[in-house]
């Protein structure tokens, strides 16, 4: 046994690296380094030939020839002169360790080292031992400081062969279920088999996602060209757009944005060549700029690819670094399939500390926390919240774009309409407000949720009755704003003495055409209505109202962003809102003269129409919201189901594509929560949901 010399190995880790012979002889050296103890080298023990080895994922291996491999492995590697230094430097080491193993030479790259076992135990599979492929950390010239979230996510379905579809869009289900149940944290977008590669950059670029998961076809054998991943854009022997491949060569040069984590999901492919996976493919995304990939030595099951996807972006979404969640989807795998071998055969490539390859971070505002949201039923209900990917990026990056820095803002009002085709009651509106709010919170700024549909408390009233009309004047309006702003129900609430001294303008202006000289002490408001019938119209009280009122909102932000959502807005009466509230609050907040106050108004097409100039459209964001397209039914039938924790049953299938057949262009976007009272698994697990 030598010494070598000390490696790049991270402070806590262990690194196995296995290197050709220094001199050019024969044979390899093994050499291991741990933190305080000094690098040790010795040979690789022999090994039986590697498509022997190779052979343990094969169709027709049993559990024994996967023993046998593991321990062939495993003696080979660590069975000789490191054995002791190996038991000693683990021992010492605090958990979880952290296992590096790096191969150098490429005909060794594709054993399957993830079924090394020892005693009797899989070592990939201990709980104390977090293992992964990779080469010492390279130093970078981009930014590794946290990212501020939500984690964004692209999968990209590479394939629309019928059967093998299914398998994706249960991966998908799988995918978003683990994500999205968490509002806010995660956002995640599809991308259904792009015709072409620029296609496929586009998406990238613009996106510019954490996370890329590819689902579908894999690489060719040795001999046969570089690896690559097949897209199959139309169905087979049908016109249109032909199937390409992305090779190796070309991962470089694919997009100007790299994403962080690389996912390669080959299980609907035949069989792939481990060399060229672990070697090719996923090297090349690392060379490229990601900081780990991970990806299949071999043909996996789709119920097995399901589990793997589920638990390991169940960890991700629960800010877990990439080994911990990986450690946990293989622990997961050989649980519901312990003699299938499964999970041993992703394989995590690095070529970064693996909690450093996704730091992503929150940022709530002072005084709050990420755990907040679990309080208020309206954030919470968004984990059943799908589909409206485009309308969800759309409507959050308007006020909040995180491709520029975190103050710049071009349009700080955004209008969220919606129209029914089928003209049923409800089309998401609200849902999509909640949801950007959500994510505006936990990126720092101050959210408030207003219902301009519900009645201002009688202490407010002009005349102390009960009785409201249900279309608002625009004081009335302004009072409301404020009473909910403040409420302790809200995420975020606004302080009440804020408003103390727009109170006091209140009391004087709605009696008396001007303010009395000096300076007005803040007060309470008193609710009186306001008098049209004294004054001049165009004295300007109604705009000195609204102004004070304005820069009641400004001082509240405390300099923050303050996001105010005025859901309903259709309850103001049209007339009051365009001679007043829109000149006087949303102008002014749309031409940048209110920062840093944004504005989001939410109703129906048919009142925004009458409501906002066209004079204004280029300062304001639209983003419109419909039905859901029957198209689309079984997808996000698949998504809500998955939300709901319910595994795919052949029953229920049955039940949704026979209610698909009977559905007409387009279908409500309540229909899921109604079909909770028809389908028994999904009620069930809505009843178990509730009483958590």
């Amino acid at each position: 046994m030598a010494s070598g010399t000390r490696t790049e190995a991270g402070a806590d880790d262990i690194e196995l690296r296995v290197t050709g012979a220094a001199d050019g002889s024969p044979g390899y050296v093994v050499r291991l380094s741990a933190p305080g103890r000094p690098p040790v080298s010795a040979g690789l023990g022999p090994l039986e030939e590697p498509d022997t080895l190779v052979r343990a994922f094969e169709r027709g291996a049993g559990e024994a020839d996967r023993e046998h491999a593991g321990e062939c492995l495993y003696t080979a590697l660590l069975g000789g002169a490191l054995a002791e230094e190996w038991l000693s430097a683990t021992a010492s080491h605090a958990a979880p360790r952290r296992v590096r193993l790096d191969v150098e030479p490429p005909e060794l790259r594709l054993l399957p080292w993830e079924l090394m076992r020892h005693r009797g135990r899989w070592l990939w599979r201990h709980p104390e031992t977090l293992w992964r492929r990779g080469c010492s950390v390279v130093p970078r010239a981009d930014d590794p400081s946290a990212q501020l979230g939500p984690l964004r996510v692209l999968v990209v379905i590479c394939t629309p062969l019928q059967d093998e579809r299914l398998l994706a869009e249960q991966e998908l289900a799988a995918i978003s279920g683990a994500l999205e149940r968490s509002p806010g944290r995660t956002y995640l977008e599809v991308l259904d088999v792009p015709a072409n590669a620029a296609v496929l950059a586009e998406r990238i670029d613009r996106l510019r996602p954490h996370v890329v998961h590819y689902i579908g076809h894999g690489m060719p054998r040795p001999g046969r060209g570089s690896p690559v991943l097949v897209f199959t854009p139309g169905e087979a022997r049908q016109p249109g757009p032909q199937p390409w491949e992305l090779e190796a060569g070309a991962v470089a040069d694919l997009t100007a944005w790299k994403p962080l984590l690389v996912v390669l999901n080959a299980c609907h492919a035949g069989k792939a060549d481990p060399a060229d996976w672990v070697g090719g493919m996923a090297r090349a995304f690392l060379d490229a700029g990601s900081r780990a990939v991970v990806s299949m030595q071999d043909d996996i099951a789709s119920d097995c690819a399901v589990v793997f996807s589920r638990t390991f972006y169940e960890r991700l979404g629960a800010d877990q670094p990439v080994d911990t969640a990986a450690a946990a989807a293989r622990s997961e795998l050989a649980r519901q399939a312990p003699k299938s071998g499964a999970w041993a055969l992703p394989v995590l490539l690095t070529c970064e500390d693996p909690r450093s390859v996704l730091p992503i971070t929150f940022a709530p505002p002072p005084t709050a926390s990420v755990q907040d949201i679990l309080r208020y039923k309206q954030y919470v209900d968004l984990g059943r919240f799908v589909g409206r990917t485009d309308e969800r990026r759309r409507a959050w990056w308007a006020l909040d774009d995180p491709r520029q820095a975190t103050d710049a803002t071009d349009r700080p009002v955004l209008v969220i309409s919606g129209h029914s085709q089928a003209n049923f009651a409800k089309t998401g509106k609200s849902w999509l407000t909640n949801w950007c709010l959500v994510t505006w919170f936990l990126r720092g700024h101050r959210v408030v949720s207003v219902n301009l549909a519900a009645q201002l408390a009688a202490s407010a009233r002009a005349d102390g009755t009960d009785a409201y009309p249900r279309h608002k004047d625009w004081l009335t309006a302004l009072r409301l704003i404020r009473q909910e702003a403040t409420s302790p129900e809200q995420l975020c609430p606004l302080p009440a003495q804020a408003f103390g001294e727009f109170n006091a303008v209140v009391n004087h202006l709605v009696e008396a055409p001007v303010l009395p000289n000096g300076t007005l002490e803040p007060a309470d408001d008193e609710g009186r209505r306001f008098n049209d019938e004294i004054g001049d119209p165009r004295d300007g009280r109604k705009e000195r109202i609204v102004g004070e009122f304005l820069h009641a909102l400004q001082k509240a932000s405390d300099g923050r962003p303050l996001v105010i959502a005025l859901d309903h807005a259709e309850s103001v009466m049209q007339g009051a809102f365009t001679q007043v509230l829109y000149k006087s609050l949303v102008r002014p907040v749309a031409y940048g003269q209110a920062s840093p106050l944004r504005l989001i108004l939410v109703a129906p097409d048919s009142w925004v129409g009458g409501a906002l100039p066209e004079s204004d459209a280029h300062m304001i964001t639209r983003v419109r919201v419909g039905d859901f397209d029957s198209a689309h039914f079984m997808r996000l039938a698949r998504l809500y189901q998955s939300r709901l924790r319910v595994q795919p049953d052949e029953t229920v299938v049955e039940l949704l594509e026979a209610l698909h057949k009977n559905l007409e262009q387009h279908f409500n976007v309540e229909l899921f929560s109604q079909l909770v009272g028809i389908v028994p698994q999904w009620g069930a697990a809505h009843l178990q949901e509730a009483r958590r």
